[in-house]
């Protein structure tokens, strides 16, 4: 059984966090059910209008003096599900599954990023075993679309003085800063036409996606560029007319399908054929293999105007998306963009584009590229939804008793790095400036994809050294 792996009261909080469903805009569920924790537990604890979270523990014997640590990481979980799942993510629990070491979900995100988290928060304030300065877990919102949670703590909500995230999703990294970033949100007017062709439906998939920061320099390819190229080469023998556009699920999530409907002039299979193959052809080198699979449908709507199609197929084109500069003399990424989605919405074309930095002056000059593309084709937007970097620190009394108390554990390093991703402790440090943090977590693959996975015996190891690292800190 899943609950039979240790450490067990960890394994026993995260299939009992899974049973709630806790997308992003959905964690209400989840917050009472860790304000009745803490209620069951004696503890003291806060809960705000925005449904954070923070559970409170005194100091064990002999920590009275020491510095009051903070435990943190959010509720919500990335909703993405696979093709033929009828998974249901406002009802439906997540249905564990456990092989070959591997913890995983069925056709689902797993939700370790960052239920594991909560699940060792809970684990640590239940129990008296562990030895620990004065404690808060603190859980929040909203961390996967906008960060709302932690941007909205009020700034007397918290009394400690080092914050450890477990947000992180590697094991062996400790993570001293992050990027922060933006996300423009996009719109067109839709004018239509009549069509009398025969309208085809195209079903985009196979391309790996995943997490728009921390996978933006994998080549994992982005299925909005795929389908532009497709209906542009299509267009060069037919006429062509877009019905419907659909890609991409979340700001932060790479796209990895997308369905088309088009209406086509003189349909030839043969032309067809050939534009499926060489679209696929065109983007050989990313990671995944496409497929397009087409049926006839009927064309239960008028075509987007021939102008529309071309305002949006260019935007897409021109759009700079994937990595846009490196850190002067390395290999990690300082700033990126990620196209994350297109759908009709309100009566309008929508669209979603995330922008990261971890330097302020060259996320503005990005946000500047992309605006001068949509302006130029006659796009709105505003851009909304940002998030502060966290600033790396020369001096960190709790990142080097971390270095240390691991070390001293395996006989080696950590890897030090700022990730080029939004982790909310940009957002707390916003509110509490002088507060010392770290992030660690355990390995978890395929984070915002159906393929999520969480190795065990990384959470095993991560648990054990974040208990060593509570009692290290005296």
């Amino acid at each position: 059984m899943y609950t039979d792996i240790e450490p067990r009261r960890v394994h026993h909080y995260f299939q009992e966090i899974s049973q709630i469903p806790r997308c992003t805009g959905n964690e209400k569920a989840l917050s009472n059910y860790l304000v009745r924790f803490a209620k069951d537990h004696s503890l003291e604890f806060s809960q705000d209008t925005l449904m954070n979270v923070v559970i409170r523990k005194p100091p064990m014997i002999g920590y009275e003096n020491a510095k009051k640590v903070i435990l943190q990481g959010h509720m919500d979980m990335v909703c993405v599900k696979g093709t033929e799942s009828t998974h249901d993510f406002e009802k439906d629990p997540i249905e564990l599954i456990v092989e070959e070491g591997i913890l995983r979900a069925n056709n689902t995100t797993l939700g370790a990023d960052d239920g594991i988290a909560i699940a060792m928060g809970l684990a640590i304030l239940e129990s008296d075993l562990y030895a620990h300065p004065a404690l808060e877990l603190l859980a929040t919102v909203s961390e996967e679309t906008d960060i709302s949670g932690a941007l909205g703590l009020s700034r007397d909500m918290l009394k400690g003085d080092y914050l450890i995230n477990i947000d992180s999703e590697e094991e062996g990294i400790l993570t001293v800063g992050s990027a922060g970033g933006v996300t423009l949100y996009v719109t067109h007017r839709i004018q239509r036409q009549r069509t009398e062709d025969k309208c085809i439906e195209f079903l985009f998939d196979g391309l790996k996606g995943g997490h728009s920061g921390m996978e933006i320099n994998s080549n994992r390819g982005n299925m909005l560029k795929v389908m532009a190229a497709f209906v542009r080469r299509l267009s060069k023998d037919k006429t062509v007319s877009i019905i419907s556009f659909v890609s991409g699920t979340l700001d932060n999530a790479i796209p990895s399908s997308g369905r088309l409907i088009l209406s086509i002039n003189e349909l030839d299979e043969d032309q067809v054929q050939q534009a499926v193959r060489q679209t696929i052809e065109q983007f050989i080198d990313v990671e995944g293999e496409i497929s397009i699979q087409y049926q006839t449908v009927d064309c239960s709507e008028q075509a987007w105007s021939r102008e529309v199609a071309e305002d949006v197929l260019t935007m897409i084109e021109d759009i700079p998306n994937g990595v846009n500069t490196l850190v002067k003399g390395s290999d990690q990424v300082e700033s990126s963009n990620n196209l994350a989605l297109i759908r009709e919405e309100d009566g309008q074309i929508y669209l979603e584009i995330s922008l990261r930095s971890s330097d302020e002056e060259i996320l503005e000059e990005l946000v500047e590229k992309c605006t001068q593309v949509l302006e130029k084709n006659n796009f709105d937007f505003q851009p909304d939804a940002a998030y502060p970097s966290w600033k790396y620190s020369e001096k960190s009394e709790l990142r080097d008793r971390a270095e240390e108390v691991y070390r001293n554990l395996y006989g080696k390093d950590f890897e030090t790095v700022v990730v080029h991703a939004g982790l909310e402790c940009g957002a707390i440090s916003s509110k509490y400036p002088h507060m010392d943090m770290i992030s660690i977590g355990p390995n978890i693959r395929g984070a915002h994809t159906p393929e999520e996975y969480m190795e065990l015996a990384s959470a095993n190891r991560v648990f054990d050294y974040l208990i060593a690292l509570l009692r290290a800190l005296k």
